[in-house]
Parts: C-alpha cells; structure tokens; sequence
C-alpha cells in the first residue's frame, strides 16, 4: 500500500512538471508567486523599492526629445576632430542694428511748387537758372495772358463808372452799391489769378493797364528745378518752378519688412552722407504708413539742419539703426538648426560635451551673431556649436534607426 502511493505521487509530479514545460515556465515560478511575503520584509518601508534610475533620465531637463531627434554621444576626440565646441546661454541686453540706405531730399514742409493759374506766354524771365536764391515776393517771370489784360480792362471800366458823378437819391446810393461790388469782385478775380495786389493798386492809381504781370515768389528759398523759358505757352498743368529753403532737408532710408517692428520714432541713428567727412547723428523724425509693394520696405525720415548748405539733395545716404530689443537669454546662431517650422538646439551635457540632447527651442529676433530665446531653455545650459550639419544627420539617422537611447562612441554615424 505503502509502495503504490509513492508511484501515485511520482505520476503526478511527472504529469505537473510536463504540464509547466509546455506552458513556457519552471515548475518552481508558481511556487514562488504563490508564497506569501513575509510579514516582516517590507516592514517599516511601506512600499517596494523604487527601480534604479535611467542612466539618461537627467539629461533632458524635463524637456521632451523633439520628434524625428535622438540623443547622440560623441567621445571627446570625435568631437575635437569635428571642431564641436559648446556656448553658455547667458541673459544679455539684446541692441539690434539696422542697416538702411536712402537719399538726401527736399524737405516738403520748405518747399513750393510754383505755377501759373492762367493760360499765356512767358514774356520776361526774372529767376533765370537753378541755384539762384530768391525772397518772398521776388519776380519769376512775366506773363501775358489775353484773359488777363482782358480782366484788368474790365476793372477799369468799374473803376470810372465808380467815379462817375451822379444825382442824390435813393437809386443813386443803390446803383453806388452794385458798382462797389463789381468792382471787389473785380479785384477778387484778378487775385485769384495772382495778380499782385501791388499791380491792382497801381492800375487804381495810373489808369493804365499793362500786358504782362509778374508771378511771384510764394516762399524763399532756392531755385531747385526751372521749366520756364521765356516765349513758352503755358497753362495751369505746367510746373515753371520749384523753390524749397535748404536750411533743412530730410534723409530718407528704406526699412526692410521685417526691420520694420524694431523701429519707432526717436530712434538713434548714424548717417553716412556722400561728400560729408564724418557721419552725423540724428533721430528718427517720422515713419511712412504704408509700405512700398514694389521694394517691400518703409521710408523713416530724418530730419537734418544745412545752414552751410553742405547736404545736398540728391546725395546717397545710408545708416545704421541702434534699436533696444530688450533683455533675454541668447544663443549662438551658429547653434540653431532651423528646419523650417521647428528651431533644433543640441544641449551638452558631461564635463566634455560627449551627451548632446536635441531641444526645441522658441527664438526672437537675430540680433547680430545670437538669437533671442523665449523658451525651451534656461540659464546655464550649454548648447552644442559648430558641426551642427553632423549632429542633425547622426541624431536623425539615430532617431530612424531606432537606437536613440544607444551609445555612439566614435562611431561613424556623422562622416
């Protein structure tokens, strides 16, 4: 009895075995799970011991490896062979400078263009060459216009029926009135063809009218452009002269499109002038509206005095505009991938830089040789510059080929 359980036993313990190899496991494992903890194991630690720490997991920061990027290691001689150095991001105060080139012109609050309100001939030439100043009220030229000479007729056939003796009487202070206002109107209407005033009191004064009066100067200045040459036909449309007071004169720049949000009015600058020894400071004075569909650029105007009459319009001008972007951390340009619609930094980490982490970053504006960083790093950091090409393949290719949490001592991933 004794002897046929032990071979019960055997069989069943044979039956068991061979039902554990089938199912992939050792007789033993169940056992093992199956027993109980001892009271005593965890006492006092209330939970099981954390798992040991992933050798890479400080690497990141907390900040995510961007998609398409894997980590790449590089030992110290590969990367003096690849000329890899690293850069600290610092906060700095960020000065973004301009460049512009522009001209010297007229200034338009100073200037005048000066036509004749009447059709006619030019008979007389009074301001006879470009260059030659000229006072408020100076002769241009002469003018004979057949409406005109015709006006100034009428005028004085007013003036003698005005004169006129006539009888008292109610009707006699009426028709006195009508004649008082021909003649006003008279004069109004040779002043609007500007008829001097000083022509209209001497045609009160003598009686006799004359053929031509003379266009007058409506400001000082220069005589900057000249169209009238004596005998011309001239009419309303024509330009006879341009005067503009070059005691002041603008310098107008073009601003590229996308200079433009960097630069506001009282902003510093450093003019340059053809034909000036040594460049000369000045202040933003006014900004265009409106952008120019032709060049894409803006026009910022400079206002600048020439009492000596050295600033000549026309001149070449350019310029370089300090402009305050404000402070921020910064970064090499030379460490910024740029993909197109992600910006890729590799930040180093270990003494000599052989872990680099792709991180993407936010940037502002480029302001010299560094770019502003809004986010995606901190102070501190040490970012990867020089043989960004190599490190952009290697992380890509890392990142392909699926061994992005691998080593590459030396590999031959970036060659």
């Amino acid at each position: 009895m004794t002897r046929r359980c032990a071979s019960l036993l055997v069989l069943v313990t044979s039956v068991a075995a061979a039902a554990a190899c089938r199912s992939g496991t050792r007789p033993d494992e169940h056992a093992v799970h199956a027993a109980p903890a001892a009271p005593e194991e965890h006492a006092g630690h209330g939970a099981p011991p954390a798992p040991a720490p992933d050798e890479h997991a400080g690497h990141t920061g907390g900040a995510a490896v961007p998609s398409g990027y894997a980590p790449v290691e590089i030992d110290p001689a590969r990367a003096a062979a690849m000329q890899l150095a690293t850069a600290v991001v610092e906060e700095v105060d960020l000065t973004k400078t301009l460049r512009a080139v522009g001209v010297v012109a007229l200034d338009e609050t100073r200037s005048a263009h000066v036509h004749a309100k009447v059709r006619g001939w030019i008979d007389g030439i009074h301001a006879s060459y470009v260059g030659q100043k000229v006072n408020a009220g100076d002769p241009l030229c002469s003018i004979y216009s057949q409406d005109v000479y015709a006006a100034e007729l009428e005028f004085l056939s007013i003036l003698d029926r005005a004169a006129a003796p006539r009888a008292s009487g109610e009707f006699a202070e009426a028709e006195k009135r009508a004649q008082g206002q021909l003649l006003d109107a008279a004069r109004r209407r040779l002043s609007l063809w500007d008829v001097p005033k000083s022509e209209v009191a001497r045609l009160e004064t003598t009686r006799e009218p004359r053929r031509t009066f003379p266009l007058l100067a409506p400001r000082a200045g220069v005589v900057v452009a000249k169209e009238a040459i004596d005998g011309m036909y001239v009419d309303p449309s024509l330009e006879l002269y341009t005067l503009s007071d070059l005691s002041r004169v603008w310098v107008l720049v073009d601003i590229y499109e996308a200079d433009v949000p960097y630069v506001h009015v009282g902003g510093h600058a450093q003019l340059s002038i053809e034909g000036l020894a040594a460049p000369v400071h000045a202040r933003v004075a006014f900004l265009s509206p409106t952008i120019d569909e032709a060049t894409r650029t803006l026009k910022a105007r400079f206002e600048l005095e020439n009492a000596d009459g050295r600033l000549r319009p026309g001149a070449f001008a350019s310029g370089e505009l300090h402009e305050a972007v404000g402070r921020g951390l910064a970064v090499p340009e030379s460490a910024v991938i740029r993909t197109g619609t992600r910006s890729i930094v590799f930040v180093a980490h270990g003494e000599h830089a052989e872990h680099l982490m792709p991180r993407e970053v936010k940037l502002g504006p480029l302001v010299g040789d560094r770019y502003r960083v809004d986010d995606g790093l901190a102070p501190g950091d040490r970012v990867a510059v020089g043989a960004q090409f190599l490190l952009d393949s290697e992380s890509r290719l890392r990142a392909t080929s699926g061994s992005g949490g691998g080593h590459a001592h030396g590999g031959g991933h970036a060659h």
